[in-house]
């Protein structure tokens, strides 16, 4: 990342970063379990075989930012099971009730969305091991506008073409409670464009 890269990136992201939206995760044993189990189950899956530079560290940051994103709503979502991914292709709040997904990354990064997003996303952000930071909600034009494949940081991926890098930190909707969430879905979804 170049030095204007980095001040960009450090102007779009911290100015949402903020103290009452920090979750600690006060369960790390949960997670670290889960990691060592999945890792182990899914290296066998195609897609892991072919990409699997990183797999410890990005469960951690994804289930991570799910469990934290749990504690923030004091909601319990989170499933922990592990069988083949074509199972888990859900929106993560489906148990819920809403049709939204959690995209969490690493400060620094972008999160990584697929190019034609249908649903939805929770932007999140590992600030470090325990400590992470909501950010906001990207509505599917939000996400289907906001890209840059040059944010795709594995060559691999990049070249599968299905994904790509999400931009537009600029436009993620706030939100304080389960509930002002519930209402931007339902609000999207009366307003298309919105």
């Amino acid at each position: 990342m170049t030095k204007l890269d980095k001040l960009l990136y450090s102007y779009s992201v911290d100015r949402l970063i903020h103290v009452n939206n920090i979750i600690v995760l006060d369960n790390v044993d949960k997670l670290e379990t889960f990691v060592d189990n999945v890792i182990e189950k899914k290296k066998k899956e195609t897609h892991h075989i072919i990409d699997p530079f990183n797999e410890s560290k990005r469960w951690r940051t994804g289930v991570g930012g799910e469990l934290a994103f749990e504690k923030y709503i004091n909601k319990s979502f989170v499933d922990l099971s592990i069988g083949n991914s074509k199972k888990y292709h859900t929106p993560d709040l489906n148990k819920l009730g809403l049709s939204v997904g959690i995209k969490t990354v690493e400060y620094g990064k972008y999160p990584l969305i697929f190019k034609s997003s249908h649903k939805p996303e929770i932007i999140i952000i590992k600030l470090n091991n325990i400590k992470f930071s909501i950010l906001g909600l990207a509505t599917v034009n939000t996400l289907n506008k906001y890209q840059d494949d040059n944010k795709v940081l594995s060559k691999s991926l990049r070249s599968r073409g299905t994904k790509t890098g999400f931009v537009g930190f600029h436009m993620l909707k706030p939100f304080k409670t389960f509930d002002e969430l519930c209402e931007l879905v339902q609000n999207k979804k009366s307003h298309p464009l919105g």
